[in-house]
């Protein structure tokens, strides 16, 4: 079969950091279920592909990807697989390995692309997180879509933008965080159902190490631990470390706002659905929206506002700052075991 030149699928939504949510990957199944015709919006998104209970902290160094959502497990695929039955559809997913050529990725994108599905994909622009690919020229090497970096200056020098504002990259190989590509045009799957979205809730929320990474409510002792090591804020310290505590701290602060929202969110939807057990998932609920009022109304004006500018690096810095930060941390952290306690009493009974 002759190759096409080009093909682009229009109207895919845009797929952008905002107010709507902040993981890119639950943001790209909105995007891609919208297109398609699916129900499945962010919440759904966040809560049945385990994103919403996730947190992470590597205890080996300040590490910028502790947000990253294939973190969500120990196993880095059941997050695609969930988040891809929250679309209710197969997960079919080509790694990038050493063997793997760029026309191994350029023909699974074609044959996605040319049957109308888009395409999820890690990397692309900037970081291994994903993106959609909505289109391609010049049988794959050119690609377009949406990505969450692609308006951040410091990955535009090999970008330019289609009128409707996809971008179009050629570069995308040479990006060593490309490395995988998700199908959305696979096989139809019956959804997660209530017990198994909320069986892969506490495995998420469930205190554990994997490798060096501290997870779920474990991740709330590293988290601390971190903040509370004076010498990893010396008071001679340049910027740019400044800048590298603030992100890792903000990027918690992101995961569990955006997170525990659409988590708690979801588990009343349920209890909407099941009267019976409504006491228990509108408690479940309130457990995580009480972590939500803790970063609204103490660690954010504590930081002096939500922006990770030189100010918030100034206030995180300080000593005495950072110990009222670890005890709201251990506030934040009891929240979430009693929502998981909850939630597995749940599994029980439903």
């Amino acid at each position: 079969m002759e190759k096409q030149e080009s093909a682009i699928l229009y109207g895919v939504p845009k797929v952008a950091y905002g107010q709507d949510g902040c993981t890119p990957f639950p943001i790209c199944i909105r995007s891609c279920g919208t297109y398609l015709g699916l129900a499945v919006d962010y919440t759904r998104a966040m809560a049945e592909s385990g994103a919403a209970f996730r947190l992470t902290w590597d205890t080996a160094c300040w590490n910028g990807g502790n947000v990253d959502a294939i973190l969500t497990f120990d196993d880095p695929a059941k997050v695609f697989r969930c988040g891809m039955r929250a679309m209710e559809r197969n997960l079919k997913l080509l790694r990038r390995t050493p063997e793997t050529k760029k026309e191994d990725f350029m023909a699974f994108i074609r044959r996605e692309i040319d049957a109308g599905n888009p395409v999820i994909a890690l990397g692309i622009i900037g970081p291994p997180e994903a993106c959609v690919i909505t289109g391609y020229r010049d049988e794959g090497r050119i690609l377009l879509g949406w990505n969450v970096f692609q308006e951040y200056p410091e990955y535009q020098a090999n970008i330019s933008f289609e009128k409707n504002g996809y971008f179009i990259t050629g570069d995308w190989w040479e990006n060593p965080d490309t490395t995988a590509l998700i199908a959305t045009g696979t096989e139809a799957l019956p959804p997660l159902t209530p017990v198994e979205v909320l069986e892969n809730a506490a495995e998420v929320l469930k205190g554990r190490m994997c490798g060096t990474y501290a997870k779920g409510t474990l991740a709330y002792d590293a988290w601390k631990n971190a903040l509370l090591c004076d010498r990893d804020f010396p008071e001679d310290a340049v910027l740019p470390l400044l800048v590298e505590r603030m992100m890792c701290h903000g990027d918690a602060m992101d995961c569990l706002s955006d997170g525990r929202f659409h988590g708690a969110k979801y588990l009343r939807r349920l209890a909407q659905q099941y009267p019976g057990a409504a006491p228990k998932l509108q408690a479940a609920a309130k457990e995580m929206e009480s972590i939500s009022e803790i970063l609204w109304k103490e660690m954010i004006p504590l930081l002096g506002g939500w922006e990770r500018g030189e100010h918030q690096m100034r206030q995180l810095a300080k000593p005495e700052n950072r110990r009222l930060l670890a005890g709201q941390i251990d506030r934040m952290k009891a929240h979430d075991e009693k929502a998981c306690a909850r939630i597995l009493e749940l599994t029980k009974e439903l």
